[in-house]
């Protein structure tokens, strides 16, 4: 990795070679382990924005194969009901509280929209990682309390867009892409 600085190369190393096995649950112990043994510094993420959570691109590989992207979220900012693009990653909370509720792609509907089933809801903290394997890729997400939080998220791919749901009255879910910017 010429030009890598050597923390970022201790970082991005232990993922690429998780990602190379095409698994998510490698993914997902690598991030723990990089978590537990504080590889997460406060130098892959942005202060907090005032309008939305903020992205920091730490790395996009070379190949394209996957990306890391620090997020932080001041407190109360979320995601609403949201898909990842068809792509499977992994998430670790690096400090902060964090919710997440788990869907279920139930249907589409002819006209276009969605059913989906609530799942489980659980509340994340330092250490704790999500996984998104699709079909098993939708998820609500956001801070769960009053201070910053910070995530890391790797995803197999630069997730650039992705779907969100806004629900309708009768029990279905209407979709519209966002685009998704770094900064």
């Amino acid at each position: 990795m010429l030009g890598v600085d050597s923390a970022l190369a201790a970082v991005v190393a232990p993922i690429a070679d998780a990602v190379a096995e095409d698994r998510v649950t490698a993914l997902a112990g690598a991030l723990a382990r990089l978590c537990a043994d504080g590889f997460f510094g406060p130098d892959l993420f942005l202060p907090p924005r005032p309008d939305r959570y903020a992205r920091n691109l730490v790395w996009l590989d070379p190949q394209r194969r996957f990306v890391i992207v620090g997020m932080t979220w001041a407190g109360g900012q979320g995601s609403p009901l949201h898909d990842h693009a068809g792509l499977w990653g992994a998430e670790v909370v690096v400090d902060g509280e964090m919710h997440e509720t788990a869907f279920r792609l139930l249907e589409r509907g002819a006209d276009g929209r969605y059913r989906f089933e609530r799942g489980e809801h659980r509340t994340c903290t330092r250490g704790t990682v999500g996984v998104l394997d699709p079909p098993l890729e939708y998820h609500e997400y956001g801070n769960g309390g009053s201070n910053v939080a910070h995530t890391l998220h790797v995803y197999s791919g630069d997730l650039q867009s992705a779907q969100c749901f806004a629900q309708d009255g009768d029990g279905w879910w209407t979709a519209r892409r966002v685009n998704l910017s770094y900064a």
